[in-house]
């Protein structure tokens, strides 16, 4: 079995110790891109040319149900788009990992529902959790999904919740980083000039990122001592 790990972010990547790019490890093979469906896709089709035939869509999520708090690690095959295309793998694939991860209780075969465009507001995430039942949202695993359901091979999802339900991300957020994960100082001036009330709001999201950064490094040991 070979392993492709797709993550948007160096800090996902640095979870199982790889760097930002492309890199491979035994059977392991990594990809770490840019947020969002486009970027993720490209890195899922070079990760086929490695000839991976198994596809880890690995990183972050917010959370959909009011149920999961920071930190619960997701692990499912279950996923659907903006268009309403769902995905869906049964595979030994994923008990496999659900075995592996049982020390850190994950959160098995929810719907992860993933969007093209951050979703930063409480009511934005109520409205998405009636409309598609889903859990937990994130920009990536989509598009890996459909490259392995193309290409006839497996997919799991493993993320890390870093914002609850009911939680709105701080302007400053959303606006100030981009999509390679590298922070726009000076809109972050700006935006933390404008509206200083943001400075509490992020500070408490940045641990809950490190937080979740530190529950899927616990998860990446577990996965490298298994296979």
């Amino acid at each position: 079995m070979r392993f492709g790990v797709i993550t948007a972010m160096p800090a996902e990547a640095r979870t199982f110790n790889c760097d930002s790019g492309y890199s491979e490890q035994n059977s392991w093979h990594f990809a770490t891109g840019s947020a969002g469906q486009k970027n993720a896709r490209l890195s899922a089709k070079r990760l086929l040319e490695q000839g991976c035939d198994c596809l880890i869509s690995w990183g972050v999520a917010g959370a959909l149900d009011p149920q999961l708090a920071v930190g619960d690690l997701i692990v499912t095959s279950a996923v659907i788009n903006d268009r309403s295309e769902r995905f869906n793998f049964d595979s030994d694939d994923l008990k496999s990992l659900v075995k592996t991860f049982k020390s850190l209780d994950p959160k098995v075969g929810g719907l992860l529902y993933s969007t093209e465009k951050p979703v930063p507001l409480a009511i934005e995430k109520q409205e998405l959790r009636e409309k598609f039942h889903a859990e937990s949202v994130d920009m990536e695993s989509a598009a890996i999904a459909k490259v392995a359901c193309d290409a006839q091979i497996n997919f799991i999802a493993v993320r890390c919740i870093v914002d609850r339900s009911d939680c709105d991300l701080p302007v400053a957020a959303t606006s100030s980083f981009k999509d390679n994960g590298k922070v726009d100082f000076f809109q972050l001036f700006k935006e933390m000039t404008q509206n200083p009330l943001q400075l509490v709001p992020l500070i408490r999201l940045g641990l809950n990122y490190y937080s979740a950064l530190r529950h899927l490094r616990k998860a990446a040991t577990l996965l490298r001592r298994c296979f």
